[in-house]
This record gives C-alpha cells, structure tokens and sequence, in this order.
C-alpha cells in the first residue's frame, strides 16, 4: 500500500515537472555570455572574434562616439544620442580650470578624462568615479531644479570645472 501511494506521488511529480519544462521556454544559446560583451556610456560594444551558432565569425558592434576633450569644455562636436541631452567632457588634467553653464533641472552626460589613474569627484551632487587613460570617469546628471555651482575635481586637486546652473 505505502509502496503504491510512493508510485503516485512520484508520477504527480514527473507530470508537474513535464509540464513546467513544456511551459518554460529554452533559453537562447545565441546570446554571449555577460563577460564577453561589454556596454560603453554612448554605446555598445559588440563580441569580436567569437564564434556564434553556425560558427562564423560574428561582426563588431556599434561603438559610441566620444567628443571634443581639452580645456576649452566646448559643446562635442556629435550630437548628442537623446535630444535635449548636453553631452561635455573635461579633463582632470588641463591647466585652467573649464567652466559650464547649465540650466537648472536639465541633464549632462559628463565625460571626466585623466593621463594618470584618478578618482573623480562632482561635488555638491554625491557623484564619485574613477577615470583612467583607457576608461573615462562618465556621469549622467540631473542637476537639481534650484541655481547651484557644482565643482569637478580629483580630491585634494584644484577643480578641472565648474558647472554653474542658473535659471
């Protein structure tokens, strides 16, 4: 008796687990694994070299454009992705400090660039990065709606900008 009760409840558990295994779809083996791919500020950048599927070679991706650098703090010369986005990149290690004016509530993508590995600070904002010569420190701000100035700096160092919002 006990035997046949274990019977039934083993067959209810292979029905439940048919079931769920019909219902789930499988997953894609197409897509690379996390490691391999990798997701720039600006844009994406595809696996090269690996093998797919059929086994061919797959294409490289789409990689984002990166914009005017230096001390002038010049508006990039790409537009910017998203309408209405300022896209502005400084560097940690220009002479004179850059200044950017802002309005307050609209948003900047701020590329922070440095010769030498350096943590990067917007202060004001609670925004910290690490910028190095192969990988810039970038920021995606929402400047508070009120006016406010808002200093880019590596700490201890002489701010690289200044970004002041103003109505």
């Amino acid at each position: 008796m006990a035997a046949r009760r274990l019977l039934i409840v083993m067959l209810v558990l292979l029905g439940i687990s048919s079931v769920i295994a019909i219902v789930v779809p499988e997953p894609n083996r197409d897509d690379p694994p996390a490691e391999e791919s990798a997701t720039g500020a600006t844009g994406v950048t595809g696996v090269t070299g690996s093998e797919g599927a059929t086994g061919e070679t797959g294409a490289t991706g789409e990689t984002g454009a990166a914009g005017t650098t230096g001390a002038t703090g010049k508006n990039d010369q790409a537009p910017a992705a998203v309408p209405g986005v300022v896209n502005r990149t400084v560097s940690l290690d220009s002479k004179r400090p850059v200044r950017i004016d802002a309005k307050p509530g609209s948003r900047m993508i701020l590329t922070v660039e440095s010769k030498s590995g350096s943590e990067v600070e917007v202060e004001g904002l609670g925004l910290a990065g690490f910028a190095d010569p192969f990988a810039p420190a970038v920021f995606d701000i929402v400047f508070p709606g009120k006016p406010g100035t808002f200093k880019v700096l590596a700490p201890g160092e002489k701010p690289a900008a200044t970004i002041t919002t103003r109505g």
